[in-house]
């Protein structure tokens, strides 16, 4: 999927959903979200991430895109529970990717690695914010 101009939803949508979700446990008072635990906000993102289903047409086969969304989250995320300083690299590829991925022609598996590193951003600035801000 190549676009004309830098598209906003693929880029926002994701970023905020991880957000939401990692500050969510101190908001709202939720059964099996517990506080300063990633577990629960990051299943919540794999439920949410198959919204992809409702993308534009034009990105190509969905499954491909929410399997791309899966991989990313995945290798996002696991890395964190042995690797502390993870975050700043994933946080640091989901920016280069932001800035050239919308000026090429990618599949839909690697935009869905864009979204799902996006997603996973979120969650960790989202979870930065909760524990210093909300707590």
């Amino acid at each position: 999927m190549k676009w004309d101009k830098p598209p906003l939803w693929p880029v926002t949508i994701p970023s905020i959903c991880g957000f939401f979700s990692a500050c969510m446990p101190y908001i709202f008072q939720i059964p099996y979200f517990i506080e300063g635990s990633l577990i629960s906000p990051f299943m919540l993102l794999i439920l949410l991430s198959l919204g992809l289903n409702f993308s534009p047409p034009e990105i190509g086969n969905k499954i491909e895109l929410i399997a791309g969304t899966w991989f990313s989250m995945l290798f996002s995320f696991l890395p964190q529970l042995f690797l502390f300083p993870w975050f700043i690299i994933v946080f640091l590829f989901w920016l280069s990717q932001s800035i050239y991925v919308w000026k090429k022609n990618y599949p839909p598996f690697r935009v869905g690695i864009w979204i799902g590193s996006g997603a996973i951003s979120g969650l960790y600035i989202g979870s930065f914010f909760s524990h210093y801000v909300l707590l």
